[in-house]
C-alpha cells in the first residue's frame, strides 16, 4: 500500500477528531529478517526504550515528508518506498500533550552502515 493523499487525509483527521495534539511518524524497516530498533539515551525522555525510528511531523508537513525525513535524521538512511501503513497508538509526551504515532513499513537504499544522530 502506498502513502496516498487520501489515506493521509483520513488518518489526520480521525487524529483530529480523537482530539490528539501532536503527530508522530515511525518506521518499520527490517532487512535479512531482523527489524531496525533504536534505544533512547538514558537521560532522554523515556530513557533507555527501544523504539522504531520515529519523529514529529512538523506544521504543514505531510506524513510522508515527515517519515523520510525522521528516517534521514535518525539513521542515515534513505526512505525507498512506504510500503504499507501498519496502524497507530495514542500516548502521552513528556509535554503532557496527546500524542498519535503513525507507523509504516518502508524500504531503504541499500547502505552499508547506520549513521546514528540521536540514540
Amino acid at each position: 500500500m502506498v502513502l496516498t493523499h487520501c489515506l493521509e487525509r483520513r488518518l489526520v483527521s480521525a487524529a483530529a477528531n480523537a482530539g490528539v495534539e501532536r503527530l508522530v511518524v515511525g518506521a518499520v524497516i527490517q532487512r535479512n529478517c531482523r527489524t531496525l530498533l533504536l534505544r533512547r539515551k538514558h537521560g532522554d525522555f523515556m530513557g533507555g526504550l527501544y523504539e522504531l525510528p520515529s519523529g514529529v511531523v512538523e506544521p504543514g508537513e505531510a506524513i510522508g515528508e515527515a517519515l523520510r525525513r525522521e528516517v534521514m535524521e535518525e539513521t542515515g538512511l534513505r526512505v525507498a518506498a512506504v510500503e504499507a501503513w501498519l496502524g497507530f497508538f495514542n500516548y502521552v509526551s513528556r509535554g503532557g500533550r496527546t500524542t498519535r504515532q503513525f507507523n509504516f513499513r518502508v524500504s531503504v537504499d541499500d547502505f552499508p552502515f547506520i549513521s546514528l544522530s540521536e540514540h
